[in-house]
């Protein structure tokens, strides 16, 4: 130090050497947290700030800063500010970060929290007892409404969220009982003196439970803030870091990926300046969070790009045999069946690179028939562990077992979340549910089981049309496209109509497992079917609602990609073959078909009335579009009103259509070497 630095009065010595009214004067213009500050300095000028005739010098200091909490009743301002200010120690154990109970007036660690605290209902008298919520000792010791020792928040303030201090609990109830009994024994005088005293506590507990409770709010605000600013302070360090990165030649796109790692870096190490050696400390650190951002990136962009030359292969074949080639996303495996993709994929990450479509495109075939041929050695795997036997066969007599109308799978992954994946007919079913994901998943399902339920089911819907199960396949019985009603089920009223639903043979399957899985009692477990007579087939048929809908987006151009990314509407892709492929009338089911790439919503089953049944016939009626049955009352009155017949007679006026069909009980079908016992219903039986 220089000679003229030490002539030079210190400002320090200066303020020690007024007269304590000046230094008291001066004092008063402090903040609260200015003058506690102080009393940690040194004991001389902790005295002065302690001393008794400073207590005014505190009061005023609190009163300039309205936006301060005021100390509660009976807390000194000095002492008040040490318990806003003060260091975070615990006073039982004296542990470090324990944070203020203002109810309380004390601080306590999150340990000691659990150990001095309790609720209402643990706290017990000398009998070992509970009190009841409208005790008057409740009222009388101070509570809290911390939810724990590590912020500041609270619990709703009711009395069931009230923690006590088990000391003053103790404490209070030995006194109130012993003022208790002598007021009991009649002491003159003391009845008045302890209500008064009573009154007198409760009024203080209550102003400082207030008093706590805004302080609290108070100290919420405070740690909100200070949250704030510590955030903002470093993402202005981090934005800093990012520009120096940028500088270095990283890329802005990997820069702004890993922000929040950046702004990471700087918290745990507690850098909360940014100067050149800091920077130099997390240098390392960012740059390795960008470089493995980097990296996967670009790993992403290689492999859009070879799924983007494979999108534009499949847009390029039918339209039909979308539904049974691999997704896009599948097509970064085919590494391992083509080195230029494997070293496209791998090449050195310092560029994304490029490559031909035409020198992938050939591959493209053999990767699709890998794909399959994997996908149907995985299926084939599972029927063999239920059917030991069938791996006797080639492979091809297997595959075309797949086909058949009880070779039936079950994805357990959407077994009891969806219903898309609870039947699984057909090897083509199979493989459009394989390919496919359900919404909200990254990969498809890849487990599956055969359900003896669903099998039995549809063992008995073949026997059921006079067909062998053991050869009857899937498309012969879609042919046939019979209505069924279930025996199990009970007839239910809807919208005036009193009946069962109809189901085609796949809806039935679907019902079989619905119903086992659903239900827990044991009506299904025994199929039962009702086959309909052609004549209520073709009833039921032409008053089905028209499946998938055309006001749902299912439908697809059949002639071209257009429909690709997205299916729409029928009457959108009918306007579509119209206009581009210069069609007059396209037909739905030749032009313009189902999207079946697409999850399809359920048809509603029809409804048929069986009480009373509509199995009646009107003979004066012309034929038209649509084919009609009536029930006999409804019957009655339409002859009588349009074709003036009072006195219908059957056979002239009208005719009844047997609508379950006389189909004899088959035996017990065959299926796989394993007997599947059935229950026929006795169609002898009148129609219901």
């Amino acid at each position: 130090m220089t000679k003229a630095a030490k002539e030079t009065p210190q400002y320090g010595q200066v303020f020690l050497k007024l007269p304590i009214e000046l230094q008291l004067c001066t004092l008063e213009h402090s903040h609260p947290y200015d003058l506690y500050t102080l009393s940690t300095v040194s004991k001389r000028l902790r005295r002065l700030v302690m001393a008794p005739n400073a207590a005014g010098v505190w009061k005023l200091a609190f009163e300039r800063h309205e936006d301060l909490p005021k100390p509660p009743p009976g807390v000194a301002e000095s002492d008040w500010a040490f318990l806003l200010y003060g260091p975070g120690i615990c006073g039982e154990c004296g542990k470090h970060g324990a944070l203020t109970d203002f109810g309380f007036l004390k601080h306590y660690c999150e340990a000691c929290m659990k150990i001095h605290y309790a609720y209402a209902n643990v706290l017990r008298d000398g009998a070992g007892s509970t009190l009841p919520t409208s005790h008057q000792i409740w009222d009388l010791i101070p509570r809290s409404f911390r939810y724990n020792g590590l912020r500041y928040t609270t619990s709703y303030p009711s009395f069931a969220n009230a923690k006590f201090l088990r000391e003053n609990f103790q404490v209070m109830f030995k006194k109130w009982s012993i003022m208790e009994l002598l007021v009991e024994q009649g002491v003159p005088g003391l009845s008045e003196y302890w209500e008064d005293y009573k009154q007198k506590l409760i009024d203080f507990t209550t102003k400082r439970t207030e008093a706590a409770n805004k302080v609290n709010n108070w100290a919420v605000d405070v740690y909100r803030n200070c949250s704030t600013e510590y955030d903002a302070l470093f993402a202005k360090l981090g934005e800093r870091a990012k520009n120096r990165l940028q500088n270095y030649g990283h890329d802005p796109e990997d820069i702004n990926a890993v922000s929040y790692f950046i702004h990471n870096s700087f918290r745990q190490d507690g850098i909360h300046k940014f100067t050149p050696k800091a920077f130099r400390l997390v240098k390392p650190k960012l740059e390795q969070h960008v470089i493995t951002r980097k990296e996967g990136r670009l790993k992403q962009e290689r492999e859009k790009v070879i799924e983007n030359i494979y999108t534009s292969y499949l847009r390029s074949q039918e339209p039909d045999k979308w539904q049974y080639l691999p997704q896009p996303r599948f097509v970064k495996n085919m590494d391992k069946d083509c080195p230029l993709v494997k070293d496209f994929l791998t090449a050195p990450f310092t560029h994304r690179g490029d490559i031909r479509p035409g020198d992938v495109v050939e591959f493209f075939p053999a990767f699709a028939n890998s794909w399959t041929k994997g996908l149907q050695e995985e299926i084939l795997a599972v029927f063999s562990k239920e059917q030991p036997h069938i791996e006797a066969l080639s492979f091809d007599d297997q595959l075309a077992r797949l086909d058949l109308a009880t070779t039936i799978l079950t994805c357990t992954d959407c077994k009891y979340k969806a219903r898309n994946g609870r039947v699984l007919i057909g090897w083509d079913n199979i493989c459009r549910h394989r390919r496919s994901t359900m919404p909200g998943y990254l990969e498809p399902c890849g487990t599956y089981e055969v359900n003896d339920n669903a099998v039995a089911a549809a063992a008995s819907l073949v026997s059921c049309v006079g067909l062998d199960p053991s050869s009857t396949t899937a498309k012969e019985m879609d042919e046939r496209d019979d209505r069924f009603l279930c025996g199990n089920c009970m007839p239910e009223y809807h919208h005036g109509v009193n009946g069962l639903k109809v189901y085609s043979w796949f809806e039935c399957v679907q019902h079989t497992m619905e119903m086992n899985i659903n239900v827990s009692n044991a009506v299904h477990e025994t199929p039962s079917w009702l086959l309909l007579t052609p004549e209520a087939t073709r009833y039921v048929r032409e008053h089905e609602k028209p499946h998938p809908h055309a006001d749902r987006s299912n439908w697809r151009c059949n002639l071209c990609s257009e429909h690709y990314f997205s299916s729409v509407l029928r009457l959108v892709a009918v306007e579509h073959a119209k206009k581009v492929h210069c069609i007059a009338n396209p037909v739905v089911g030749e032009h313009i078909v189902m999207d079946l790439t697409q999850p399809i919503r359920r048809r509603k089953p029809f409804l048929l009335g069986t009480d009373p049944s509509y199995d009646c016939r009107c003979l004066k009626c012309p034929e038209m579009s649509i084919y009609k049955l009536w029930t006999l009352s409804n019957l009655t009155d339409h002859l009588r009103t349009a074709h003036k017949v009072e006195t219908p007679a059957e056979g002239t006026d009208y005719k009844l259509i047997l609508t379950i069909a006389a189909t004899p009980t088959p035996p017990a079908p065959q299926v796989e070497e394993e007997t599947i016992e059935t229950t026929q219903p006795n169609t002898d039986q009148p129609p219901p």
